[in-house]
């Protein structure tokens, strides 16, 4: 492990230390607990049967009840010990996976982000930031649904195309969402606390789906002023009735005509508000078991704009969202109410109770509900740069990026932060501006390969607002843009060199910007000869570099490199080479050097892997062909 990340290694040491403390302790607790209850639960029944077959005195009906509420509390406190060791052990769990990132066993981590992984994306398949051993995987602590979507979308933008306004104002964007993840990578408390509200969650995470659908639709219920103020009412005037008929002189039925009118009005909207009472009753517990979390989103203020922004819907004094779940819980509750049958057939109608709170309901909705889908969304980007804080956190030999008024890029020791740092090995590279690119020639297993995606998931990192793996890094706006794996397709008939020609074809339309384009091909155009593999990539790349784009392409023929000098300050020719022991073994330095590479391994690699080839001498001649065959 690298010197500069054990501060961290020892937070999240004394993390998890605390943690498994804190969780033994509630383990303990809830075994005591438990085997009270069971005492209490014994003498309970003993003294009950003492009541009914013996004759004890009468204090025994109040060691009866005393018992009874002993029970109660003892029960409430094993409730209150089980949820203090689900939190402790997710807090464990925050922990563990912090060692994990930083020992290099994160990609045993269940979220990969699968699900989000295209072909058809710009550099996404290319990048490996999907899938197994993936940028994602190392990256997500988002522990709901709208936290990963969020942070996978951090990780997409990198074709930031739009009007002027949005492309000038994407260095300030970019210092933005920088200061977010750097006031937040500290936070260890914090994000430790919304790791374990959401993990708590996660067993049983309710999707808000169907709430979101009431909260944003139009309700069928629409009650004129005049009756929501009778329905408020009414239940007033019947009771003051049935009590002051006989001091008042009024006949002994008079009450039932006011009933009689509160059933009326009741009838008359009793399907809209059937409606909304079962829409509201059926999903609301989606949206309040997310109260926990959101109460520890907001349980801090943050000076940074963007998460002073994001945090604003959600704490408003007025209609954050903690204050209007507790609204909701409130209204709710009393609706749960009518459930008891007795109440909803005899209490509830003299009350006009449904409809009462179906009022209620429908005002929170107009006053709140176009706010649901946003705080979601705040609280998704909240966990995204969460994520992102925690990689920072991990990684403090990781350099800020510098955004740059122009199309460029500049790295010193740029790295893949995806390898783990006791192999990696980091380059000097630049792209200075616009209409520039490299020629990476080398050999196999040189790293070629390595350096595109280096550069690649570098800048996604970058335009997300992390740290770069590299000591220093400056990046102008550009859109990204790949072509480096290719999948052929058999049911659509596509072959291996077509299906590189169409993402080479989508990099090449993509380099209409603006902003500029930043190409990375790796192996361009391997599929067919290595004639026609020539002509055709140097056309590419002077269109490419024609058009404004910069970028970098990997290949093995160096009649390609040969543009270095056809486009002279355009074009920049750097290698990776083997090194041979005196044995005959290879071995790489992965260092990137000027120039082209003056040596190739491929008959080496052949022969170290068993196959009988020649290293060197003229190619073997045709087997002799049998004349009788």
């Amino acid at each position: 492990m690298d010197a500069s990340a054990q501060g961290a290694k020892a937070t999240y040491e004394a993390g998890r230390a605390a943690s498994e403390a804190l969780a033994r302790s509630q383990e303990s607790k809830i075994r005591a607990v438990g085997l009270a209850r069971l005492l209490v639960a014994f003498l309970g029944v003993g003294v009950l049967v003492g009541i009914v077959w013996a004759h004890v005195p009468s204090w025994a009906w109040g060691v009866l009840a005393g018992l009874g509420v002993a029970f109660v509390a003892l029960v409430m406190t094993h409730s209150r010990a089980f949820a203090a060791k689900d939190r402790a052990m997710e807090a464990l769990r925050f922990h563990k996976r912090g060692l994990a990132r930083l020992d290099g066993t994160w990609r045993a981590f269940p979220t990969t982000g699968a699900d989000r992984a295209s072909a058809d994306h710009a550099f996404a398949d290319d990048l490996d930031l999907f899938g197994p051993s993936s940028l994602f995987q190392l990256l997500d602590a988002a522990e709901t649904p709208f936290g990963r979507e969020a942070l996978a979308r951090a990780l997409l933008v990198g074709a930031r195309h739009g009007t002027d306004a949005v492309r000038a104002s994407w260095g300030a964007d970019l210092v933005a969402r920088q200061e977010a993840v750097r006031e937040l990578g500290p936070r260890v408390k914090w994000r430790e606390s919304l790791a374990v509200e959401g993990g708590v969650l996660r067993s049983e995470a309710p999707d808000p789906a169907p709430f979101l659908l009431w909260a944003e639709g139009k309700s069928p219920l629409e009650v004129p002023a005049v009756v929501v103020l009778l329905a408020r009412l009414l239940p007033f005037v019947a009771l003051a009735v049935w009590l002051g008929a006989r001091p008042l002189g009024l006949p002994k039925p008079a009450w039932v005509g006011v009933v009689a009118l509160e059933l009326a009005l009741s009838f008359r909207y009793r399907e809209a508000t059937a409606a909304t009472i079962g829409a509201v009753s059926a999903h609301a517990g989606s949206f309040a078991r997310y109260g926990s979390l959101f109460a520890a989103a907001v349980s801090e203020e943050r000076s940074a704009p963007r998460l002073a922004k994001l945090l604003e819907p959600l704490a408003s004094a007025e209609v954050g969202v903690v204050r209007e779940m507790v609204a909701l819980e409130r209204v709710v509750g009393f609706v749960e109410a009518r459930r008891n049958e007795v109440f909803r057939l005899f209490i509830g109608p003299v009350l006009m109770w449904d409809l009462n709170f179906a009022v209620l309901l429908e005002r929170w909705r107009r006053r709140s509900g176009a706010r649901v889908r946003g705080w979601f969304e705040a609280l998704g980007e909240l966990e995204a740069f969460a994520s992102l804080a925690g990689f920072a956190f991990d990684r403090p030999d990781h350099s800020w990026p510098e955004p740059m008024p122009e199309a460029q890029l500049r790295a010193e020791g740029l790295g893949h932060p995806l390898i783990d740092a006791a192999r990696r090995v980091g380059n000097d590279l630049a792209l200075p501006r616009a209409g520039c690119a490299l020629v990476v020639t080398g050999s196999n297993m040189s790293g070629k390969s390595t350096l595109l995606r280096a550069i690649g998931v570098n800048t996604v990192l970058a335009q997300a607002g992390a740290p770069v793996c590299a000591r220093s890094f400056a990046l102008g706006q550009v859109t990204l843009a790949t072509s480096m794996r290719v999948r052929d397709s058999l049911d659509e008939g596509v072959s291996h060199f077509y299906a590189e020609l169409q993402k080479l074809k989508r990099v090449v339309d993509l380099a209409s910007g603006p902003p500029p384009l930043l190409f990375l091909l790796d192996e361009i155009l391997h599929g067919t000869n290595s004639r026609e593999r020539i002509i055709g990539a140097r056309s590419v790349i002077q269109g490419l570099v024609a058009r404004g784009a910069l970028g970098a392409v990997s290949t093995h023929d160096l009649g390609i490199a040969d543009l270095a000098d056809a486009l002279p300050g355009a074009v920049r020719n750097v290698h990776f080479e083997e090194q041979v022991k005196d044995d005959g073994t290879m071995t790489f330095d992965y260092r990137l050097r000027d120039g082209t590479v003056q040596s190739s391994n491929a008959l080496r690699l052949m022969r170290a892997i068993g196959l009988d080839v020649p290293l060197d001498g003229p190619v073997a001649q045709p087997l002799p062909v049998d004349p009788a065959s």
